[in-house]
This record gives C-alpha cells, sequence and structure tokens, in this order.
C-alpha cells in the first residue's frame, strides 16, 4: 500500500493554538455572560468554530445569530493570537520532508477558512500548503468524516491511501469513519476520550512532549514501503 495524501488538522495539530483557543474562547463566553472552564474546554477540543458557537448559543439561549457569534469568536482569537501563535518544531519538519518528496498535503480544520489562511501565514506555512479546508465547506462537522473526505477527494487520493495528523478525539473519530489512518498526537486526552485515541494508527499519548518527525516518517516506511532497502525519506511511494 502506497501513501498518495497527507491531510492535517490546524489547532493543536500543526500550530500551538490551543491555549491561545483557551484564553480567546474564555473572553468569548464570559462577554456573553457564560463559564468557560477547563472540563469544558477539555470536551470543546476539536469541535470546531461553528459547532462551537452552536453549542454556545443553545446552552445559553442567546439572541444572537450564528454569523454574528462567528465573526465575534474569530475576531477575539486573532486579537488574543497576534504576535502570539507559532508552528510546532516538528510539525514543521515533518511538513518540510513532505513537501521534498512532492507529497500532496491538505489543512483540513475546523476553523473558519479566514483563520485558517492567517494562522498558516504568520507561521510561515502558508507556502507548503495550497489546499486549505474548513468545516463550513461540508454538511457535517468532525467527528463525521465529511471534511475528511472532502479533502482527499480535492487531492484525487483514494481514503483507505491517506494519512490524518490529529489532536482531538473528535479527528480521531473523524479519520477513522472516514477510512483513513491517523496519527494521533492528543492535546488532551480525558477519560471520555482515551476510547477514541485508542483507535489511531500511531498514537503519542504525551502528544507534543514525545512527538518527533522522524518517528513519524520511520513508522510511515515500515506501515507503507515494503523494500528492505528504503529509508524513511521515500514515505512509503516505492516504485519497485
Amino acid at each position: 500500500m502506497k501513501l498518495e495524501a497527507v491531510l492535517f488538522d490546524l489547532d493543536g495539530t500543526l500550530v500551538d493554538s490551543e491555549d491561545l483557543y483557551f484564553e480567546s474562547d474564555r473572553k468569548f463566553v464570559e462577554k456573553l455572560g457564560g463559564v468557560y472552564d477547563e472540563a469544558f474546554r477539555a470536551e470543546c477540543v476539536g469541535m470546531g468554530t461553528r459547532p462551537f458557537c452552536e453549542l454556545i448559543k443553545k446552552k445559553y439561549a442567546l439572541t444572537q445569530t450564528l454569523d454574528e457569534l462567528q465573526s465575534l469568536k474569530d475576531s477575539l482569537y486573532l486579537e488574543t493570537a497576534k504576535g502570539r501563535l507559532k508552528a510546532f518544531p516538528e510539525m514543521r519538519k515533518l511538513v518540510q520532508a513532505f513537501a521534498l518528496e512532492r507529497m500532496p498535503m491538505a489543512v483540513a480544520s475546523g476553523s473558519s477558512p479566514a483563520v485558517i489562511k492567517q494562522a498558516l501565514e504568520v507561521t510561515g506555512l502558508a507556502s507548503y500548503f495550497t489546499h486549505l479546508y474548513s468545516s463550513e465547506q461540508v454538511d457535517r462537522p468532525k467527528p463525521a468524516p465529511d471534511l475528511f473526505l472532502h479533502a482527499a477527494a480535492r487531492l484525487e487520493a483514494h481514503p483507505s491511501a491517506v494519512l490524518v495528523f490529529e489532536d482531538s478525539m473528535h479527528g480521531v473519530a473523524a479519520a477513522k469513519a472516514a477510512g483513513m489512518s491517523v496519527v494521533a498526537v492528543p492535546f488532551v486526552m480525558t477519560e471520555s476520550g482515551q476510547d477514541h485515541f485508542r483507535r489511531a494508527d500511531l498514537l503519542f499519548p504525551r502528544g507534543m512532549l514525545e512527538f518527533s518527525a522522524e518517528a513519524v516518517l520511520d513508522w510511515i516506511d515500515n506501515r507503507y514501503c515494503q523494500c528492505d532497502d528504503c529509508t524513511f525519506f521515500e514515505l512509503g511511494r516505492c516504485q519497485d
């Protein structure tokens, strides 16, 4: 089996944004009269912008439209993240390795298109990704498989030959529902999320504390390439 394409979640996977989101989402929820604590946050990691706004609107019986709530949420995040958002170093190395081998790649995120684009630009990752997809472009957000299937179709890759990188239980569930392999790098692994993360094909239980690009590339070589003399730089695309 050959690896045909790679999909990356954005927040908490490619870029170190989850703490920034916690800060801005707390401002967002408190501004609307609610309370946003660690327990609530853990359940919402990977949910996506639109579903989160839907949840808050229903939870606090808000009169604002979803578009108004999303605009406020995005603006608070961009304000909070300004000058502070960075790519994870090992993820940057991994993206660069894939780019060197001309592996088709896409970002598939629950964030809005504007936030995805700006995050990649400010972290210096924009040049590596021409395919950017948001949950707003499909009918159902993660944990439904729609976003990943949409991205794979645009890359002309069969789902079974696609590898997904995710930090949330919702994302892992979505990848498996799409029939794809998934590398899980949990930002937080709650008790309720453990079963989802254990379904990952490669799991780094301690998240970015133990994640390395070389470990992933070695695993890819072992999983996708059948030749004895191939190195991980072949990325599963051996022609023998």
